[in-house]
């Protein structure tokens, strides 16, 4: 394999890096913004943000079962909410797609809360399995709808059941009191825990859910039983750890054997599957560092509207100095960025649209945020391809299950 110049972001003293390891790279100019300790002793485990173009709020759910809300501007990163009231592990944080003051967790007791950070952080509505008699189901993942319209939780296998519940979240509000607002859920698509869900992301009625039993299940929420709604059933021959939508027609998902893996909606196998050892060989490239391939970690698929989808690519040895932004691009990687200075093995990660800022959070409790001086390198600079394509797996995969029973 070719050496591939590598672009580079400094955390160094908020210094900056001069972008010239050899005669094909025009110069470019990238910086380090801004870093803070969330909190000692204590991981990060999710990270989410809002689009929004002036303050970008981000949300951090911690390993101690708080969240700590910040407002980042081109001047400040600053604290101001701290929201206390989970008493479980938080399996998921994500901001109102449609409001930038309502914050959603999940936990793994069971409940799903709402806060509005316009009320310092008020506990707005909290929503659970009400089913009389029974203790809420635990939950493992959690999704919004781009609407606002639905809610959806993926529990732990219970029983030999591994259930999608289903609220109305404009229902919730209206009926704060009514113990009974659950929609529904569907229980015989999955046979293990549900680890992900991701709703469609222009297609309000259309889910995707991930397991541990190897399967992304597509659902068309609009039909009026499950063995209806359940349109494609694409097995990852694996078991599922995130996933979500590249656009309206394929999806990615990080498996936990540290696989990444691309999927059409309907196909039979992955269009693109690269394995643990292939991420290593792609995160060590004209590394000097290199990263044994029992360390490589995929950490998240961000996509965006300006370029290609994008894959931050970590490690869980040491500090996770190796740490690298990689654009994709069919079933080729470009390298974007080398992310110089990083100073902890990242859990997640949270990518700003318009200002091109990476957020990444892990397990020294630190908040970073990364950002090029020239946006234009990122969407449209020149980006060395990495002679590394995906395994086939069209000649021996097995066929997907229409049914995953």
């Amino acid at each position: 394999m070719s050496k591939t110049l590598l672009k580079a972001l400094n955390t160094e003293n908020g210094g900056r890096f001069n972008l010239s390891r050899g005669s094909s790279f025009t110069e470019h100019e990238i910086t380090f913004m801004k870093e803070d300790l969330v909190s000692e002793d204590t991981y990060v485990l999710a990270v989410c943000g809002t689009q929004s173009d002036s303050e970008i709020c981000i949300g951090t759910a911690l390993s101690d079962h708080s969240c700590v809300i910040y407002s980042l501007t081109d001047d400040t990163l600053d604290k101001y909410e701290t929201l206390t009231h989970n008493s479980a592990s938080i399996v998921g944080i994500k901001f109102s797609p449609t409001s930038r003051n309502i914050i959603y967790t999940a936990t793994a007791d069971g409940y799903i809360r709402m806060f509005d950070l316009r009320t310092k952080g008020k506990l707005g509505l909290e929503i659970k399995d009400d089913v009389k008699g029974a203790k809420p189901k635990p939950i493992a993942s959690f999704d919004i709808s781009c609407d606002e319209r639905l809610l959806a939780g993926g529990t732990e296998l219970i029983n030999g059941d591994a259930f999608i519940l289903f609220w109305d979240i404009r229902y919730s509000k209206s009926k704060k009191q009514n113990k009974n607002n659950l929609l529904g859920g569907y229980w015989e698509s999955h046979t293990d825990d549900i680890t992900s869900l991701s709703f469609n992301c222009s297609k309000r009625d259309v889910l995707a859910s991930g397991s541990t039993d190897g399967l992304i299940n597509i659902f068309d929420l609009t039909q009026s039983c499950e063995d209806s709604a359940l349109i494609h059933s694409l097995n990852t021959e694996s078991s599922v750890d995130r996933l979500g939508w590249l656009n309206t027609k394929s999806l990615w998902c990080t498996t936990h054997t540290f696989s990444l893996q691309f999927w059409n909606s309907d196909g039979a196998t992955p269009y693109a599957n690269f394995d643990r050892s292939q991420l290593a060989a792609l995160q060590n490239d004209g590394d000097l560092k290199n990263t044994a391939a029992d360390n490589c970690c995929p950490v998240r698929v961000h996509t965006n509207t300006h370029r290609h989808p994008m894959l931050l690519l970590g490690s869980n040895s040491s500090k996770g100095e190796n740490l690298k932004c990689l654009g994709v691009s069919g079933d080729n990687f470009n390298v974007c960025y080398n992310l110089l200075g990083n100073k902890q093995i990242v859990r997640d990660s949270f990518f700003h649209e318009k200002s091109g800022c990476l957020i990444t959070g892990g397990e020294a409790g630190i908040l970073n945020v990364w950002k090029p001086m020239d946006l234009n390198d990122f969407h449209n600079g020149t980006l060395d391809e990495l002679h590394l394509k995906a395994s086939s797996t069209r000649n021996h995969a097995k066929q997907h299950r229409s049914k995953p029973y």
